[in-house]
């Protein structure tokens, strides 16, 4: 992802390179983050390059931002040292670099994405399974392609709208794995778990286009454009966006764009985050004791993800809302919901990251909530659950009770060393 603000290509812009590490109390473990982002620079011919720390350990992001500007950047690349795409490389480090980035007006900034999404990183760990069980390692041109004569393979000139589903990457749905396994172009948002696009094969290309609060927002116009450019190119493309695509996705104008230039297009229902997330929580939507009806808006409607408070009075009366993108205007919708006439006692649910490993779920009422998700320090993305059923999850929780601590599966890893293993 990228920040909104373009560089002026009439200056050389001096670029520089933020390693960010999580931050231990073990001073090993962050000189460890300082001696891969020295390894990087040499290897990679970066003269300009830091390590800086999510938490704990420093310099933090805004240390390290502050660091390499006076040294002269004028454009930073962030890469976080992850191994798993969880909550803080998906959320905590791009609000953290955002909010660094606002203290230096002119900056460009950029984030690259988790390594577990990389191919290196899966071929250097193959490759050192084979070499301690004494396997002959194939080189790459000899290694089975995907195959593209199954009877549903992706078809040349067509595009795609695939619903990535809420995160889990168990929650892929059997259709979206055959496309991205046989596709030529993914087109992937923000959202979409870079695990999933390990079932895509090596050779497709793939295209980052999501939007992320603070970031550069592709508009939706060079989506569309970019869509209907490579299928009639006639190539197949999966175009690939977390939950399900026609359910507050923007797929519908991606498919009438692709209507009205006479592009044949699939649409891939994928499982919403909006059904999905409560269920992972512990929170049925519905129950024949509380709840016989649903709701699942949005809580921020116009195109500048200003809050709009008109809907609630006709929702109110509803057993259970479903809030998407809604978390930054938390206590307003309270407000409006409690002047819409429901109770302050309702109970409401917040839940951020659902389906994924570091997935937080804070519990309060219409008069609390919002209050408890500034101590939580609650941010997107989140879902917020409002009605009876949120009593439930003290019986039904179950998935938070199976997975470690937020940060346990966020591993650091020596990313030099596995990319020498891989042969590069």
């Amino acid at each position: 992802m990228t920040n909104e603000a373009r560089p002026d290509r009439s200056v050389e812009a001096k670029r520089a390179v933020l390693v960010v590490g999580h931050g231990s109390r073990r001073e090993e473990a962050n000189e460890d983050v300082r001696d891969a982002a020295r390894k990087i620079s040499v290897r990679g011919g970066f003269d300009l390059i830091t390590a800086a720390f999510l938490e704990i350990a420093h310099p933090n992001i805004h240390e390290g931002f502050a660091q390499l500007i006076e040294l002269g950047a004028t454009d930073i690349t962030v890469h976080p040292y992850f191994l798993s795409p969880g909550r803080h490389t998906r959320g905590d480090i791009p609000l953290e670099v955002r909010e660094a980035a606002e203290a230096h007006p002119g900056i460009t900034w950029r984030i690259t994405e988790p390594l577990n999404a990389h191919r290196l990183v899966i071929d250097a760990s193959v490759e050192r399974i084979r070499e301690a069980n004494g396997e002959y390692i194939a080189r790459d041109e000899e290694r089975e392609k995907p195959s593209t004569s199954l009877a549903g393979a992706a078809r040349k000139g067509t595009a795609y709208l695939v619903g990535a589903g809420p995160g889990d990457p168990c929650l892929l749905t059997l259709r979206a794995c055959e496309l991205l396994q046989t596709c030529d172009v993914v087109i992937y948002d923000y959202l979409v778990n870079p695990e999933i696009l390990q079932h895509a094969s090596q050779s497709a290309l793939k295209i980052y286009v999501g939007k992320v609060g603070g970031g550069r927002q592709t508009p939706q116009s060079e989506i569309n454009e970019l869509l209907i450019e490579r299928a009639r190119a006639g190539e197949s493309v999966v175009r690939l966006k977390g939950g399900d695509p026609f359910l507050f996705g923007r797929g519908a104008e991606e498919a009438e764009a692709l209507r009205e230039a006479d592009i044949a297009f699939e649409v891939v229902p994928g499982i919403s985050s909006a059904l999905a997330v409560p269920a992972y929580a512990g929170i049925p939507l519905t129950h024949r004791s509380c709840a016989s009806s649903v709701a699942i808006i949005t809580g921020a409607r116009k195109s500048d993800g200003e809050h709009t408070s008109n809907a609630y009075a006709k929702l109110a009366a509803l057993d259970t809302l479903v809030i998407l993108m809604g978390v930054a205007h938390l206590r307003q919708i309270a407000d409006d919901l409690t002047d819409a006439g429901r109770t302050p006692e309702t109970p409401v649910a917040v839940i951020r990251w659902g389906t994924y490993g570091g997935q937080q779920t804070i519990v309060g009422t219409l008069q609390t909530i919002a209050d408890e998700a500034e101590r939580a320090m609650m941010r997107a993305p989140s879902i917020i659950i409002v009605g009876e059923v949120v009593r439930l999850r003290e019986r039904l929780q179950w998935f938070e009770t199976h997975v470690a601590d937020s940060t346990s599966g966020e591993l650091e890893v020596n990313a030099t060393e596995l990319f020498a293993a891989a042969g590069q």
